[in-house]
């Protein structure tokens, strides 16, 4: 976490801070001998310049710990999701968790940031850069040629596409979760988008995401019939989602569950990305304390 924080703050506060100082701050760094965390620049032609960040220690830890020779009680998601609202730069970070470990205040394995990458965009070329940086540094000087640490991964994350797309390309061989929360939210808001009536809404929404609902299907005949019984009730009342459903949500929803089925390690419940949301909220409070100092010693430089 210090690495991280040091890369999200000035050495030294200053008043008329700007994207091209701290670039100019960041490419320095690669240049020091004793840099382990500031990985690499990637610019492109009119787009801010992304910085992918991490450190061996992290490297290994995903190879220890997400790979598929991990035995199952201590094997970990991959979990990726793109920060909002944190600076100047969005953040990519990826995280998981250490189940060798358990904290005492919780009892529960803790959240480990993984490589992160700043950047300006999100274009599908920026996330692909990232992933594919990531993916070499696992399978670098350190693995076998024979070997591919990223086959048998499990990657989560929301359903933004691009960062998908470029995930899937970058680990050919990784299986992919979706965030069941952020799959909800999206089914509800494009039904009060095309003005579905809340009771009739809600009632898709249980059927997919319920207790009852497809995505806790126990198994494939179980789900077939739901996904059946929505479909039906969809167009019973004339509701025009049934595109969206079957080509946006029901899919992703298929995939989760045949890989849980598959993958017992997994758990049998809905996956959400929750800790890449716990990451983020604790990047966000520390760029925020970051920033009170950076006003408070602006304010005593004026005074």
């Amino acid at each position: 976490m210090e690495n991280i924080e040091n890369s999200l703050k000035h050495d030294t506060p200053r008043s008329s801070p700007n994207l091209a100082d701290e670039i100019q701050s960041v490419m320095c760094r690669l240049s020091n001998e004793n840099e382990d965390f500031v990985r690499s620049i990637y610019t492109q032609l009119r787009h801010a310049p992304a910085v992918i960040l991490y450190t061996q220690d992290q490297i290994d830890d995903i190879r220890t710990l997400c790979s598929k020779e991990c035995i199952p009680s201590l094997r970990s998601i991959l979990s990726v999701d793109r920060t909002f609202n944190l600076s100047s730069l969005f953040v990519t970070c990826m995280v998981y968790k250490n189940k060798k470990v358990l904290r005492k205040c919780s009892m529960e394995p803790p959240i480990f940031i993984g490589p992160i990458m700043l950047h300006g965009d999100g274009k599908y070329s920026t996330y692909h850069h990232f992933f594919s940086s990531v993916c070499a540094a696992l399978n670098g000087m350190t693995v076998e040629s024979n070997e591919v640490i990223c086959d048998g991964l499990v990657t989560g994350s929301d359903e933004e596409q691009a960062l998908v797309s470029a995930m899937r390309n970058a680990f050919p061989y990784s299986k992919q979760l979706f965030c069941m929360i952020h799959c909800k939210d999206n089914v509800r808001h494009y039904l009060s988008t095309i003005g579905v009536a809340t009771p009739v809404r809600e009632n898709v929404v249980t059927r997919l995401f319920g207790c009852s609902g497809i995505s806790e299907a126990p198994d494939s005949e179980a789900m077939d019939n739901r996904i059946a019984e929505l479909m039906q009730y969809v167009r019973q009342n004339n509701i025009d989602a049934v595109s969206y459903l079957q080509d946006r949500i029901i899919p992703k929803i298929v995939t989760n569950n045949k890989l849980k089925w598959n993958e017992s390690w997994l758990g049998q419940h809905q996956w959400t990305n929750n800790n890449s949301e716990s990451a983020n909220h604790l990047l966000k409070l520390q760029v925020l304390a970051n920033t009170l100092k950076h006003v408070l010693y602006n304010f005593v430089s004026l005074t």
